[in-house]
């Protein structure tokens, strides 16, 4: 009569797999935060998206942006994300026109036909016509 062998590779394997599972269902059930934040002369920004489940989750986003120049121009913030074609979306832009030291805030929500399988933002200083000065991307 052959013996079953089990050895210590094969039970950390099976608690492993057992664990990855456990946490893949909680997620799928409640989703998690993405964050993003960067700086670029005159402006910062950051995001926070709650609800990310998946490619086909709508989530809730949360904009913060800060004027951090005494230079008259305007700052803005915008959601980029990439589909499932790798394709980058780039959302249109929130503005803050308030002037140095001041702080906007926005809640919305985001879905896209084509998944969330990658989000960032992007934040901007902006010239008088309405062109980008500087910006930076955090994804």
């Amino acid at each position: 009569m052959p013996k079953k062998v089990i050895t210590a590779a094969s039970v950390l394997v099976s608690a492993l797999a057992l664990s990855i599972s456990t946490a893949g269902s909680a997620n799928a059930a409640t989703g998690f935060t993405a964050i993003r934040g960067c700086g670029t002369t005159g402006a910062y920004g950051d995001m926070s998206a709650t609800n990310w489940y998946g490619p086909d989750a709508t989530i809730n986003v949360k904009f913060t942006l800060t004027d951090t120049a005494a230079d008259g121009l305007s700052v803005r913030i915008r959601l980029v994300s990439k589909d499932t074609f790798g394709r980058i979306h780039y959302w249109p832009w929130r503005t803050n026109a308030q002037g140095n030291g001041t702080t906007s805030t926005w809640h919305t929500t985001a879905s896209h036909t084509n998944g969330l399988f990658d989000i960032g933002i992007q934040v901007a200083r902006v010239n008088g016509d309405g062109s980008t000065k500087n910006h930076c991307t955090d994804w």
